[in-house]
C-alpha cells in the first residue's frame, strides 16, 4: 500500500494531543455555528413564508437555510488567515518537532510552544498566508505538468483515462503544502520563501513517490469521512423514519456537516503524519534540481512569486 507506518502516525498525532482537541474543538464550534445559522435562516423563511402559500413556505424556508449558511460561511472565510496559523502551521510544526524526538510541554503550553516556532520562521500571520498560497499554486503547477507529459505521451483512446489521473492527481495535493511547511520548521528556516522555493523543487523531483502515497491517502480520508457521515446520518435517519418529511434534507446536511468537521479535526493529522514520513526518507541528502527549477519558473506565476520574494527578503538583509 503506502510507504509510512500508520503506528507511526498515529504516535505522532497522539503526541500532539493538545493541537487535536483544538482542532475537535474548533471544528465542532464550525460545525455547530453553520448548523444553527441554516436553521434559525430556515425558521425566518418559514415564517416569512407564512404571507403567500405552501409552495412559497417552502420556497422561503430552503432560501433562509441558503442565506444563513452563505453568511455564516463568508464570516468563517474572513478567520481563514488565523486558522491557518492556528490549526494547520502550528500542528505541522508540533508533529515535526515530534519527529525529531525533541521534548514537547503538554496541554496548552505545547499550543504556545509549536506556534512560537511557526512565528519565529515567519512573523506575521499574513506573510504565512501569501506563502502558503504560493506554494500551493506551484504544487498546483508541479501535477499539471506531470498531467500534460503523461497526456502526451500516452496513446491514442486513452485520454479519458488520463483526464480521470490528473483529476486524481489534484485532490490527492491537500496536504502537500504542509510539507513544505513541515521541512521550513525541520530546518530552523530563516528564509521561508528560499527554502520553500527549494522544497517544491524538490516536491517536482520526488512527485511520483509523493503522489502515489498522497492518493492512498486521499483514498483513505474519503473513506473514513464515508464511515463517520454513515454514524453520523444514522440517528437523523431514525428521526426522520419517526417524524417523516421535509426535515430530511436537513437531516443530511447535518450528517454530512459534522462528517466534514470530524475529517478535518482527526483524519486529516494521521494524513499529514503518514506523508511526512515518505517526504523526510524520500528527499533526505538531495539538493534541488535546477533543470526543474527553471521549468517551473518558467509555467508558475505562484513559483516566481517566491522567486521573487526570496530576492526581495535578501535585499533587504543586505541593505
Amino acid at each position: 500500500m503506502g510507504d509510512f507506518s500508520m503506528v507511526r502516525a498515529i504516535e505522532l498525532v497522539l503526541r500532539t494531543w493538545p493541537f487535536t482537541v483544538l482542532r475537535l474543538i474548533v471544528y465542532g464550534a464550525i460545525t455547530a455555528g453553520l448548523i444553527v445559522a441554516v436553521s434559525v435562516g430556515a425558521g425566518l423563511g418559514w415564517g416569512i413564508g407564512h404571507v403567500g402559500g405552501a409552495d412559497f413556505r417552502q420556497t422561503a424556508t430552503l432560501w433562509g437555510g441558503v442565506i444563513g449558511f452563505g453568511l455564516t460561511f463568508a464570516a468563517l472565510w474572513s478567520f481563514r488567515e488565523y486558522l491557518l496559523y492556528l490549526l494547520t502551521a502550528g500542528h505541522v510544526a508540533a508533529m515535526t518537532l515530534a519527529a525529531e524526538a525533541r521534548d514537547l510541554p503538554g496541554g496548552r503550553a505545547q499550543i504556545a510552544f509549536a506556534l512560537a516556532e511557526v512565528k519565529a520562521r515567519f512573523g506575521e500571520i499574513h506573510l504565512l498566508f501569501v506563502l502558503d498560497q504560493a506554494v500551493k499554486g506551484a504544487v498546483g503547477a508541479v501535477t499539471g505538468l506531470l498531467d500534460g507529459i503523461g497526456r502526451m505521451t500516452g496513446l491514442v483512446g486513452l485520454q479519458g483515462p488520463m483526464r480521470l489521473v490528473g483529476a486524481v492527481l489534484r485532490l490527492s495535493t491537500t496536504f502537500l503544502d504542509e510539507l513544505v511547511l513541515a521541512r521550513e520548521i525541520r530546518l530552523r528556516s530563516q528564509d521561508p520563501w528560499t527554502t520553500a522555493r527549494e522544497g517544491v523543487v524538490l516536491y517536482a523531483q520526488n512527485a511520483p513517490m509523493v503522489l502515489k502515497n498522497a492518493v492512498w491517502l486521499t483514498a483513505l480520508r474519503w473513506i473514513g469521512a464515508g464511515i463517520v457521515f454513515v454514524l453520523a446520518a444514522a440517528p437523523a435517519a431514525a428521526a426522520v423514519w419517526i417524524v417523516p418529511g421535509p426535515t430530511t434534507g436537513w437531516a443530511l446536511m447535518v450528517s454530512l456537516a459534522l462528517a466534514i468537521g470530524l475529517q478535518r479535526a482527526l483524519i486529516d493529522p494521521f494524513c499529514i503524519a503518514c506523508l511526512m514520513q515518505v517526504w523526510e526518507r524520500r528527499i533526505e541528502g538531495q539538493t534541488p534540481d535546477p533543470v526543474w527549477d527553471a521549468r517551473l519558473a518558467e509555467v508558475s506565476r505562484p513559483f516566481r512569486e517566491l522567486i521573487e520574494r526570496a530576492r526581495s527578503a535578501f535585499t533587504s538583509k543586505t541593505t
